[in-house]
């Protein structure tokens, strides 16, 4: 039996240190100041809310300048916060007799009272539960413990996010959830005083991070991460357990050296220090004893299959994998085609070199998705991409990269849900595809999954609190659910972290005009170009919707006149011409791009199912013979 009340004090804060004291949050000065300040006030029984900006400022120190819509400290804590007390009442206080927990909707504690059963046990105890309403003290008699939470919620596109927990031992180490270590590994840094050897850096970095994530006791941080991080912060900021960095040299006598580093990222401890020479004509060796060495550093035992797929050189041919390290450089640099184009070509050379080379494949698949989806014609790479995450699945059919880039395929070029969400499964390839692209997630509403969507981008943002992208996609999430001033507030922090993004101008401009706030969507949306020197088609699109929204019919067709000018020089897909109809109300013009769009397998297309611009064009006729045209493309399983 369970029940809701408010303890005496002295019980509730004896059950506070006792959770303070524990392993989950031992390590963790924030997260015991962050409790400790909401059990202290949650006490005094006064029923308003406890503030974000008052937590701010009091428990964690903030300036009184202190801005909730730029900065997510305290929305960010919060979720580590509930984690940590998860873990703590799934293992050392399961046995308690009070549960404390923080729901979610609010900073206030709640204090649950569970019996006793025979021997000392608590009755069914199983995991803190939470309260319906987060500014309640009691419940009535018939209140029901809520399930736990599954430390994985299956959605359609998200990525494992990582509980942080801290286990017991001599030197105490970060690990996710799941007991899976967490480890960050740094860019690489090419110090031989040689340009030329900056793709060797780039590109060892890269496959270590592909290497170590085959270890299934280990959860590797994402490159976007890492890169956001130095040696100093890294725990700090993104909850990681250990550290690899590296640095390529010349020696005294002008050979090629690879120091690599393996330490704790919390007390600076180096674990493994080694120096690797390798030969320059092949540098594979390295790459597998670097994963060995770390595997023993990290005290990670591992059976023989997961050692051999983890550790083994990733390809037979030593030209090959140059070529590889070649095309992983450049697909770093994924905002100009021309970089995306020449990693193609170094990953044909390297399959040139070895047909099976799985990898290869993969990132040749991975190229050509990104050239469909962002710049050039979805027909003249998609299926291309298809064929090449195929031939890697055949080659490995472990690699979660592969099925990751199939799911997107089936989702936004076949607009086959079903299948999207058989390939997306599982939880490494989500964490693929999320990184993959931008603003997708809203595409679970059209399984009213939303609340799922939003908790598990929350968990992503665990381990990476300074991403943009991330909470681009809370924005995003937002947005398509119809809370335009929480996407406003998600997007305008979004680009205080990262003033450059595409996904933070596009979403910030259609959640303002979302709202009838033309005139700041418009200066938003306009601000993009003044900053990069460009205007990407989808930021120009939504320029024209929103002016003819606004009641400027001129200035719509002067926009859609250079989308339309643009469309002579490269490829424009041709939904977003259509979205400028849209806002012009035109209806014939409308549809005939949107049939263009269904003709061309715009990868845009899936979204008219949930974006609210469409909202008032879905019980027409035309809107759905075309939806009802794209179920049966996707039935029939073509493309």
């Amino acid at each position: 039996m369970e029940s809701r009340y408010m303890p005496l004090n002295e019980t509730a804060r004896a059950q506070l240190e006792r959770i303070l004291a524990s392993a989950p949050f031992a390590n963790s000065v924030r997260s015991q100041r962050f409790l400790r300040y909401v059990v202290e006030n949650s006490l005094r029984e006064e029923d308003e809310a406890l503030k974000e900006y008052t937590i701010a400022v009091e428990a964690f120190d903030r300036d009184p300048s202190y801005d909730p819509a730029v900065d997510a400290t305290v929305r960010v804590e919060a979720g580590r916060l509930r984690s940590r007390l998860r873990d703590y009442y799934a293992d050392e206080g399961r046995n308690d007799p009070v549960v404390i927990d923080v729901p979610k909707g609010g900073y206030r504690a709640t204090f649950t009272e569970r019996s006793i059963g025979a021997g000392g046990a608590v009755a069914e105890a199983e995991s803190a539960p939470r309260a319906e309403h987060a500014h309640e003290h009691m419940e009535s008699p018939g209140w029901r413990r809520m399930a736990p939470l599954a430390l994985g919620v299956i959605i359609l596109i998200s990525a494992v996010g990582g509980i942080a927990l801290w286990k017991k031992r001599t030197s105490p180490t970060i690990t996710a959830g799941n007991g899976q270590k967490v480890l960050a590994v740094l860019p690489f840094s090419n110090q031989t005083g040689t340009t030329a050897n900056s793709y060797l850096a780039e590109g060892i970095t890269e496959t270590l991070i592909r290497q170590f994530s085959l270890i299934p006791k280990l959860r590797v941080i994402s490159r976007a991460a890492a890169d956001r991080v130095n040696k100093q912060n890294a725990a700090s900021e993104l909850g990681v357990g250990f550290l690899l960095t590296g640095a390529l040299e010349r020696n005294a006598d002008g050979r090629l050296v690879l120091n690599a580093e393996l330490s704790d990222a919390k007390n600076g401890t180096v674990l493994r220090s080694n120096q690797y020479i390798p030969d320059e004509a092949d540098l594979r060796p390295i790459q597998a004893e670097i994963v060995q060495d770390a595997v023993k550093g990290l005290g990670i035992s591992v059976d023989t299959v997961q050692a051999a797929g983890a550790q083994r050189p990733l390809t037979s041919s030593p030209a090959a994998f140059q070529s590889f390290l070649r095309g992983e450089a450049a697909a770093r640099f994924r905002d100009d085609p021309t970089n995306l184009h020449q990693a193609i070509h170094n990953f044909e050379e390297a399959v040139s070199h070895d047909p099976s080379f799985a990898f290869a494949y993969s990132s040749m698949a991975e190229g050509h998705l990104a050239l469909g989806i962002y710049y050039e014609a979805p027909r003249d790479h998609l299926p291309l991409a298809r064929q090449y995450a195929q031939r890697a699945l055949a080659l490995d059919p472990s690699m979660h990269q592969a099925h990751a880039i199939l799911g997107l395929i089936d989702l936004l070029y076949d607009w086959n849900l079903p299948l999207a969400q058989s390939e997306l499964e599982q939880a490494d390839t989500r964490d693929h595809a999320i990184w993959q692209l931008g603003c997708t997630v809203h595409l679970l509403s059209i399984n009213g999954r939303y609340r799922h969507a939003e908790e598990d981008v929350e968990s992503m943002l665990e381990f990476d609190p300074h991403s943009g992208m991330l909470i681009s996609e809370l924005g995003c999430v937002k947005y398509y659910s119809g809370h335009y001033d929480d996407s406003i507030r998600y997007y305008k922090q979004a680009l205080s972290l990262d003033p450059h993004s595409v996904q933070g101008y596009w979403g910030m401009g259609r959640s303002l005009a979302s709202e009838g706030r033309y005139k700041e969507a418009l200066e938003d949306l306009k601000q993009f170009k003044k900053l990069n020197g460009f205007e990407p088609p989808i930021i120009t699109a939504e320029i024209g919707f929103t002016e003819a929204a606004s009641g400027d019919r001129h200035g719509a067709l002067e926009t859609l006149k250079q989308l339309q000018e643009e469309s002579k020089r490269a490829y424009v897909d041709p939904y977003l011409m259509g979205v400028v109809y849209l806002g012009l109300k035109d209806r014939e013009n409308t549809y005939a791009l949107l049939d263009r769009a269904y003709q061309a397998h715009s990868t845009f297309l899936i979204s008219i199912a949930t974006d609210p611009k469409w909202s008032g064009s879905q019980g027409d006729p035309r809107f759905q013979a075309l939806w009802n045209r794209m179920m049966r493309v996707s039935s029939a399983g073509t493309g």
